[in-house]
């Protein structure tokens, strides 16, 4: 996850880090998730492989980066499905489902 080299000093600060990680890494994993059940993991693979090559958080990234460039007409669709799995999810819906 990218924190191997950190050095940190208390227990408490390195627990929190690893809860900051958390919550960046599921709604990630449920980006890909979402672009996969639209298709889009067809425009992230590379072109000889038939299945999946990069993992649903791999592929959130991927997609996060794409977000800024992407028509309206393909990012329509993927925000309302990343909506809907996001709502899907108990620990989100009850923690920033008032948001």
């Amino acid at each position: 996850m990218g924190m191997g080299s950190m050095h940190v000093n208390s227990p408490e600060r390195r627990d929190r880090l690893w809860l900051i990680n958390a919550f960046a890494a599921v709604p990630l994993t449920l980006l890909g998730a979402a672009g996969k059940a639209l298709g889009y993991d067809r425009m992230l693979k590379t072109n000889a492989a038939k299945h999946r090559v990069h993992s649903l958080f791999r592929q959130g990234c991927m997609l996060y980066d794409l977000i800024t460039m992407m028509p309206e007409a393909t990012l329509r669709p993927l925000m309302q499905r990343f909506s809907l799995m996001l709502r899907d999810q108990p620990l989100f819906a009850d923690v920033f489902g008032a948001v």
